[in-house]
């Protein structure tokens, strides 16, 4: 009968180990602070202004409400949206990458006169999405923005990979006075691939557009996609984010007498701080819930002192919520315990 038991017994824990799966890396968690539905600026002058959708404007809205909170962030997305011509469907490419070292909220507004924004960044840890087929997705090791009002020529200026001196493409050179033409740009430099473009921003003017690199004449549609993409139903939006990691918690540990009605402990140990719920099946321990844990030895550790209600095998498990938002609640995978029964006198 006992070896009957032990094989059952391990019939059941096979069967718990084959059904847990570690947790997967969670998406970021990201809030849009930018806008603009509008491919040209206020005016063709030295004073020309982006158009920004109302709440996410430079000022009084989702940019200063973020800035006034105080909130961390580590992540940068920029999404653009626009309209095939040739069959009139609406596509979308978006890349998010790190934030870069000295990045401000101000640094992600849309380049135009006022601002005099002149931003020729790599970047690191690229991912890229998008509906079209032009566009490669994926992670990639490096991109570069080239974010600027001004007017801009081929020569590159210093940054590895290096363009084509004839191109225009991921590695162009601005130059002349704010205003003067546009560029607004996310490459994919481990594919040397333009990922989206607008370019040409000046008012009477049609802006340069393109999803993926131009298949004719320069790679990020400098004088180019006039006639290939739309300018109705263009969108740009920026996100800012923080990146969010999965934790984990150890199945508990049962030490102490393991005895009905008499004291037991279990330990479960987290890979970062917060609290931790103890479950004997699928209900919680009293006693055991939101237990703070602690830095023991480099080790967030949390214990539960408890005295089982019935003899036979029981079956544990933690629950962790972490104290930073950056990280997941995940779920230990379960032990199964032989609780005894109590001997000797009350």
């Amino acid at each position: 009968m006992k070896s009957a038991r032990l094989c059952l017994l391990a019939i059941w824990l096979i069967a718990l180990s084959a059904l847990y799966s570690p947790p997967a890396n969670a998406s970021p968690t990201w809030t849009k602070i930018y806008e603009t539905v509008t491919p040209n600026t206020s005016n063709a002058s030295g004073t020309a202004t982006m158009t920004y959708v109302s709440g996410f404007g430079k000022t009084g809205g989702a940019a200063s409400a973020f800035i006034a909170a105080g909130t961390s962030w580590d992540l940068i997305k920029i999404r653009m949206e626009m309209t095939l011509v040739s069959n009139s469907t609406k596509y979308y490419a978006e890349a998010y990458f790190d934030k870069w070292a000295g990045a401000t909220i101000a640094d992600l507004q849309f380049p135009d006169s006022a601002n005099n924004l002149l931003l020729k960044q790599n970047l690191t840890n690229l991912v890229v999405a998008s509906d079209y087929s032009g566009v490669r997705t994926g992670s990639y090791g490096q991109g570069r923005i080239e974010f600027w009002s001004h007017c801009y020529g081929t020569g590159n200026t210093g940054y590895a990979p290096f363009g084509n001196d004839g191109l225009y493409d991921w590695d162009d050179a601005p130059n002349g006075g704010v205003g003067c033409y546009g560029s607004y740009q996310v490459h994919n430099l481990t594919d040397t691939q333009t990922i989206m473009a607008w370019n040409k921003h000046p008012q009477a003017y049609v802006a340069d557009l393109g999803l993926g690199s131009s298949p004719t004449g320069h790679p990020d549609w400098t004088f180019g996609g006039q006639t290939v993409w739309s300018q109705t139903n263009f969108k740009v939006q920026v996100f800012v984010g923080t990146a969010v990691s999965s934790s984990t918690v150890n199945a508990p540990v049962a030490s102490g007498a393991k005895l009905k009605s008499s004291i037991t402990t279990l330990t479960a140990t987290a890979s970062t701080a917060g609290k931790i719920t103890f479950y004997v099946g699928s209900r919680k321990i009293p006693g055991c819930s939101s237990r703070p844990t602690s830095n023991i030895s480099g080790v967030q550790t949390a214990t539960c002192n408890f005295k089982p209600n019935t003899s036979g095998y029981a079956t544990y498990s933690a629950r962790l919520v972490p104290t930073s938002s950056s990280f997941t609640n995940s779920q230990s995978t379960s032990t199964v315990v032989q609780i005894g029964r109590r001997t000797g006198l009350r």
